[in-house]
């Protein structure tokens, strides 16, 4: 019963996430960036699911993949960057692993990000000064394949600072029309 209780906890994620030119940026988010000077171009996105609707900045900035994301308001909402398996402490990537090798006989992961999360002036901080995280949420987001039940699919995991379990979600793939080998 276990099992059973934990898929119905199971989001579906469906997401298109596409480009989109600055112009079509509300000005409030533009404001929040303003800064900040990125040394690489920022590009935008806006992502589309199936309840709502956020715009995605997304740049190359002190050696890190950043991506900071704005609800359809304009207002930040979070921060993530990727790293690298590796560089997650051993107690926390223990903790994900006893969960996930619970669940999958086998998984790939695929990618991990940090994500940060807490208020607007204090996640725009973390931009400019990595070490400014002191009154930020800290969480893991891992993105998977892992085979369960017999089939693979992609998932998208988070979990707390500690890597305990928080939230799960399959990811859906778009179809499309071309044969993919």
């Amino acid at each position: 019963s276990c099992l059973c209780f934990n898929f119905a906890l199971t989001q579906v994620k469906f997401e298109k996430e596409y480009r989109i030119k600055e112009d079509k940026i509300p000005k409030n988010i533009k404001s929040y960036l303003n800064t900040i000077t990125f040394k690489n171009r920022i590009k935008w996105y806006k992502d589309e699911a199936l309840s709502k609707y956020t715009y995605e900045a997304k740049t190359f900035h002190n050696n890190l993949n950043f991506s900071i994301e704005f609800d359809s308001l304009g207002i930040i909402e979070d921060v993530e960057f990727k790293i690298e398996w590796k560089s997650i402490s051993e107690s926390t990537k223990k903790n994900i692993d006893f969960y996930l090798d619970s669940i999958y006989k086998k998984k790939k992961i695929v990618k991990v990000q940090i994500q940060y999360t807490g208020k607007p002036e204090n996640l725009i901080n973390i931009l400019k000064d990595i070490n400014q995280n002191q009154s930020l949420t800290r969480k893991y987001e891992i993105v998977l394949k892992g085979k369960e039940n017999k089939k693979y699919q992609m998932m998208e995991y988070l979990f707390s600072d500690e890597g305990k379990f928080e939230d799960k979600a399959i990811i859906i793939m778009k179809n499309t029309d071309n044969l993919e080998y």
